[in-house]
């Protein structure tokens, strides 16, 4: 078992590295124009269409796209595919989405032109994953006495975990989002004579697996969690400690790792 729980460690600690090097260039996720705005079509590398006379497209406000390239001055984006419930979806997708021939298009819009007319788009609802620790966990008491008393606790133990489950946003706040999920974690937990029924003689540490679900509130980059999780001690410690599966409330802090790329349509 305390094999199990040190891969489980070094596997979340080993993840929460690979997404904290996930620089973002502006490639991932979807854009939407908040404003029309006049451009011109380019080849997949950003170049000038020499061949024909290239397309020049107003595009609409609310219209979303993809960046495909960044370049020193410029980015080269492709208008996401109008679907059929548009009125004269067709039409538009040769003019902007790809031509008849299956090639698709491409313009160039200026880091200038993007943050004045279009911004990231914010899905309404998405898949997420993370890491979070817990600050603060309070395990409740049975409220009763004597020796069958088990009395509340505060603590904060060392814990890391990953979390995944599904973020909704477009409310009326901008940057904010509210995020259900589960997940699982490692945590190790200070236990005692008196939290193991005289088990033990002395303090010592031990190694538990932690299921746990909540919800997480984000505000920009700022996330505040509020879980209700159980603690899983494996040997006799475990089987003698007094909170075994008992549930706890945690408050903590997370942080966004990354999320998996969706294909978008226009609406």
């Amino acid at each position: 078992m305390k094999s199990n729980q040190l891969f489980l460690l070094f596997f979340l600690i080993a993840f929460s590295i690979y997404g904290q090097g996930d620089e973002r260039d502006g490639r991932d996720g979807s854009h939407v124009f908040k404003y029309p705005i006049t451009l011109t079509e380019c080849d997949r590398m950003g170049n000038e269409i020499l061949q024909r006379d290239p397309l020049v497209e107003t595009m609409e406000m609310g219209w979303k796209f993809a960046i495909t390239l960044v370049t020193t001055k410029d980015f080269v984006i492709h208008i996401y595919k109008f679907p059929k419930k548009r009125s004269g979806y067709e039409i538009q997708n040769k003019k902007t989405f790809r031509t008849e021939h299956g090639t698709s298009i491409f313009y160039k819009i200026s880091k200038e032109q993007y943050e004045d007319s279009a911004e990231r788009a914010i899905a309404t609802k998405a898949f997420v994953v993370g890491a979070s620790t817990s600050l603060l966990k309070i395990r409740f008491g049975n409220g009763k006495d004597g020796d069958d008393a088990i009395y509340s606790e505060f603590g904060n133990d060392f814990n890391l975990g990953i979390t995944a489950g599904v973020r909704l946003s477009g409310f009326k706040m901008k940057d904010f989002s509210l995020s259900l999920v589960g997940g699982i974690g490692y945590t190790a937990i200070k236990v005692t004579p008196q939290t193991t029924n005289n088990f033990i003689l002395t303090e010592s540490t031990q190694s538990s697996i932690t299921l746990n679900g909540g919800f997480i509130v984000e505000i920009e980059k700022f996330q505040f969690s509020l879980f209700m999780g159980i603690d899983t001690m494996s040997g006799e410690i475990g089987r003698n400690w007094i909170h075994r599966n008992r549930p706890w409330l945690g408050i903590g802090f997370g942080y966004e790792i990354f999320k998996p790329k969706e294909k978008e349509k226009n609406s």
